[in-house]
């Protein structure tokens, strides 16, 4: 399964530096993108940068929650650090489980 990173350019060399060897900037079809790479099998981790991870929540909600396991996506901080604020998979889990989490 490969990994995949999507995020600025920064973000980009980086991951390229850092053995990702699939990626992609972001750009004005990145939900598209998004959803494609959501959909292909042969993905096994996208890393995504924090801030655009909100988008996948959106994306989500409005096409519906798939139950595949793979792709596994991750919020990965770019260049200014991480986003302020409660992280996008702690936000998720507290979506699945209905409840809040205490933190």
């Amino acid at each position: 399964m490969k990994i995949v990173a999507i995020g600025d350019r920064e973000t980009i060399l980086l991951c390229r530096l850092g053995g990702v060897v699939e990626t992609h900037l972001i750009g004005d079809a990145f939900e598209d993108e998004l959803k494609r790479l959501l959909l292909d099998d042969t993905i096994g981790i996208i890393l995504i940068q924090d801030t655009y991870a909100r988008s996948l929540l959106k994306l989500l909600d409005e096409h519906g929650r798939s139950h595949r396991v793979y792709p596994v996506v991750i919020g990965i901080p770019g260049p200014d650090g991480p986003v302020k604020g409660d992280d996008s998979i702690t936000e998720a889990i507290r979506r699945v489980a209905g409840r809040g989490m205490p933190g």
